[in-house]
């Protein structure tokens, strides 16, 4: 089964050194149908489905190592077996540890030669993503935001506890059901960031 992982150390790199963007925007279909043991409703009301997020300049879908190279290069660095727990592809189990790859702050994750995004940084202004409406890119600020998702904006109202800047996370539905994965919007200054897909091991 397909998650996602929270990635908290993406915002130490280096600034994004990615290649020529994708002009389209796709929806994100690596999200997976919920367990039958997710069944608690979350406290904060405000959700969104996983049909509601695009990416664009960026293959946001689940790709090859060679397609994704051809479309953005050789990463940056790589962090070789960091995905203990938590993946979005579809790993046999007892694989091995998949590794991360970095274009600036951007990451994917890798395993064999299967890769797919996991959060995207917006400051360079090449790469932007969308839920519903609101447009997610270096311009969003956290008042745009609020105006959609004034909840979920609340958690932003203080600094987070681990990083720099405020949070907040969209919590995902699929098809109405809740699931434990969530869209996390980190904030500098009350302007975006980074957006990262976030599920717990």
């Amino acid at each position: 089964m397909k998650h996602f992982r929270h990635l908290a150390p993406m915002l130490l790199l280096a600034g994004c050194q990615s290649s020529p963007a994708v002009p389209t925007e796709v929806p994100v279909t690596a999200v997976p149908a919920p367990s039958a043991s997710v069944a608690a409703v979350p406290v904060n009301p405000e959700h969104i489905e996983a049909s509601m997020v695009t990416v664009s300049g960026l293959p946001d879908e689940e790709v090859t190592t060679q397609q994704l190279i051809r479309q953005l290069g050789r990463p940056d660095s790589i962090a070789k077996g960091a995905v203990e727990c938590g993946s979005r592809l579809a790993v046999p189990k007892g694989s091995p540890n998949g590794d991360f790859w970095y274009y600036g702050k951007t990451m994917y994750e890798v395993s064999g030669t299967h890769a797919i995004l996991c959060s995207f940084n917006v400051t360079s202004g090449k790469f932007r993503g969308k839920v519903g409406k609101l447009v997610l890119n270096q311009n969003t600020t956290l008042e745009d935001v609020r105006r959609y998702f004034p909840e979920a904006a609340k958690e932003a109202d203080k600094p987070a506890t681990s990083r720099a800047g405020e949070e907040m996370s969209l919590p995902f539905f699929y098809n109405g059901v809740p699931m434990d994965e969530a869209l996390i919007l980190l904030f500098k200054g009350g302007r975006l960031q980074a957006v990262e897909f976030f599920s717990p091991c």
